[in-house]
């Protein structure tokens, strides 16, 4: 028989096998001890757990109470199985309310604080939203995108959060939600709003407090709900789970908050140390048969601008030599007239210093009153680089001649500041004008920082082959498509900065990262000959209680053929034609007021109950509870009738009455 692939041919040959098996070898003698040894497993299963109380005594208690112990089934052994974080009750609530704008109109943040199950801080965001970032929110008018402020979570010691003025450049990931960018592109991504928005504020938090631990998150179509616990004092459980021996501990998991690349190397550790260990689920997994026979491979990529920054040095120098006159003492300096023009200046003066400038030399170098040894021009700055002066530095060497002892002097003026002058070592106590000559040199070093990129596209070749498909895609975290459908969400430009050796640049793009997730592979499927024999087979099936007989079609030489079977079937107790159970009631006391009075005065009879459908016991016992009558006692009920009259009865109560339109409508 050729069958679609040599799997399928294995799978429906073993199927065959172990029906053969047990339609000729099995006995009623095995059958009979099979499901005794079921019935009693199943007993013994519901001693320990076969009612709301038990599970909890049995379950819940233990898993969150060290003192209670988990047990076995049979009860022969115990051990502790508290969980090391549960989920508390919520820390943390975000409720957002769009406009007809499109703007969030209401965002409403409620905080506990202490982690004792109550709401102590209520935060109302004071600007509608109008944008969405990864740490924070954008304002804009409603319905448009003018006069936009930014803004950033933030969180204090106290845990409270709160939004800060920001600039665009310290926000990221953001994007537009109002009606200018879209329509109802809040409502159709409300879950992507929340997380973001949420994301945002948790991270912000943790940031003061990193032992807290997110146990679960919840969220609807207004609401995003945070549950965790303070894991200051929490264990790993090591000590009574051998898996996790080598856990790390709290504080170690806690670090990896504010030390990333560290979680990637434990992650990526632990990965290559449980591929080996045929136990370990990472094993297991990457080695199933349905990793392994897929049909369509899920892949991630990135497409990435690599940006970098590469610093370049030049510098102007020159040297030269000179003679002064001075009466006494020699100061110098750099004179800056420009920030691309400077000056290597010197001033003779008389023993009173400065005030005695060119005493007994009588010379007028004229400008502001300093010799002006050589000018220094610097080219102008390449509009692509970000440059700055990083040292002026002006040295007279070798100041020596008759009546001076010899001397010199440096002066830098990004170090002593421009137009600072600086005294140098020499001296002329020579009665009189001296004139001693003087080596000169100037240095100066200007860095300049150049902004380089280039995009680095891992999804080039899957982008490319037809038979990949884009399953989702996220642009600087703004999810653009989910599930192989566009969002409508996009991306705002993002700005970031790049420090070199000359200072930072701020470089503003369209995008810096796309990561997506690609499904490629054939996922076209044949079932048309399975289909053919499963409809024979479930057309013609018979069951004449020991034996099931059937008709088969079966595909030989590319031509199908008739062929029939038959399964020999062990005897089968009678089942019961459904589950028994019985209706009880309680008496009601009912209070609500209508505008014609109160309904127990309205209501004939004035009694009402609460009726309620209980599974009967193993003895067929109805379990009434406190003040309950029993309606009907353990049976097959079926009160589909009155559930639906009920339900019409609610449906109907809504309708006009009246037909205020003037036009008869159908109930």
């Amino acid at each position: 028989m050729r069958m679609l692939s040599v799997r399928w041919s294995e799978n429906i040959a073993t199927i065959s096998l172990i029906l053969v098996v047990m339609a000729g070898k099995a006995s009623s003698g095995t059958y009979d001890d099979g499901k005794t040894a079921g019935s009693a497993s199943a007993q013994s299963a519901l001693t320990q757990f076969g009612n709301q109380d038990m599970a909890n005594r049995n379950i819940s208690q233990p898993m969150t109470s060290p003192s209670n112990l988990m047990k076995t089934v049979d009860g022969s052994q115990s051990f502790q199985a508290n969980l090391t974080a549960p989920a508390s009750a919520k820390f943390l609530e975000l409720f957002i309310q769009p406009a007809g704008s499109g703007d969030l109109q209401k965002v409403m943040i409620s905080q506990d604080l202490d982690t004792d199950g109550a709401f102590d801080y209520v935060y109302n965001l004071p600007h509608p939203v109008s944008g969405v970032c990864g740490n924070g929110y954008i304002a804009c008018d409603p319905a448009t995108w003018n006069h936009c402020r930014y803004f950033k979570w933030s969180a204090g010691a106290d845990g409270k959060i709160v939004d800060v003025a920001a600039s665009i450049t310290d926000l990221g990931g953001c994007y537009c939600i109002n009606s200018s960018c879209g329509s109802n592109l809040v409502w159709s991504n409300s879950s992507v709003i929340l997380q973001d928005l949420g994301g945002g504020i948790v991270n912000a938090i943790h940031n003061g407090n990193t032992s807290l631990t997110i146990t679960n998150v919840s969220y609807d179509l207004t609401t995003i709900d945070y549950f965790g616990r303070v894991t200051g004092s929490t264990t790993t459980g090591a000590n009574s789970i051998s898996s996790l021996a080598s856990s790390p501990t709290v504080s170690a998991l806690s670090g990896y908050y504010s030390n990333w690349p560290g979680l990637t190397q434990a992650r990526d550790n632990s990965a290559i140390a449980q591929s080996n260990d045929p136990q370990s689920f990472y094993y297991q997994i990457a080695n199933s048969a349905a990793s392994s026979q897929a049909s369509g491979k899920s892949s991630v990529c990135t497409v990435t601008r690599n940006s970098s920054v590469q610093t370049t040095t030049r510098t102007i120098n020159d040297s030269g030599s000179g003679q002064a006159c001075t009466d006494h003492l020699i100061y110098i300096q750099i004179h800056k007239v420009s920030e691309a023009e400077y000056q290597v200046q010197y001033v003779d003066s008389g023993p009173g210093g400065l005030g005695a400038a060119h005493h007994n030399c009588n010379d007028n170098p004229g400008g502001n009153g300093w010799h002006t040894i050589q000018d220094v021009a610097i080219a102008p700055p390449d509009p692509n680089k970000l440059e700055k002066l990083m040292q002026a530095n002006l040295t007279l060497s070798s100041i020596t001649g008759p009546g001076c002892n010899s001397g010199s002097g440096t002066v830098d003026g990004i170090v002593n500041g421009f137009d600072s002058p600086v005294l140098t070592s020499t001296a002329c106590p020579g009665g009189g004008a001296q004139y001693p000559t003087f080596n000169w040199s100037y240095y100066f070093l200007i860095k300049e920082d150049q902004y380089a990129e280039g995009v680095d596209n891992q999804c080039a070749t899957m982008e490319n082959d037809p038979d990949c498909r884009l399953q989702n895609e996220t642009i600087d975290g703004v999810q653009t498509t989910l599930n192989f459908n566009a969002t409508g969400l996009r991306q705002l430009p993002g700005c970031r900065k790049f420090t070199g050796q000359a200072g930072t640049n701020t470089i503003c793009r369209d995008w810096w990262q796309k990561k997506r997730t690609y499904v490629c592979g054939n996922q076209t499927y044949d079932f048309s000959a399975i289909g053919t024999r499963f409809g024979s087979v479930t057309t013609s099936t018979t069951d004449n209680g020991a034996r099931i007989d059937f008709q088969d079609k079966r595909l030989l030489s590319g031509s199908w053929t008739d062929a029939s079977g038959s399964i020999s079937l062990p005897t089968r107790d009678p089942s019961p034609a459904c589950e028994l159970a019985c209706k009880t009631r309680v008496p009601k006391s009912d209070t609500q007021v209508t505008i014609s009075g109160d309904v127990t005065s309205n209501r004939i009879p004035a009694t009402s109950y609460d009726f309620f459908y209980r599974v009967c016991d193993r003895n067929n016992v109805c379990p009434t509870g406190t003040g309950e009558e029993i309606v009907m006692d353990c049976q097959c009920i079926n009160d589909f009738n009155e559930a639906a009259t009920m339900i019409q009865t609610l449906r109907t109560a809504g309708k006009d009455t009246i037909c205020t339109t003037g036009a008869k409508k159908p109930l």
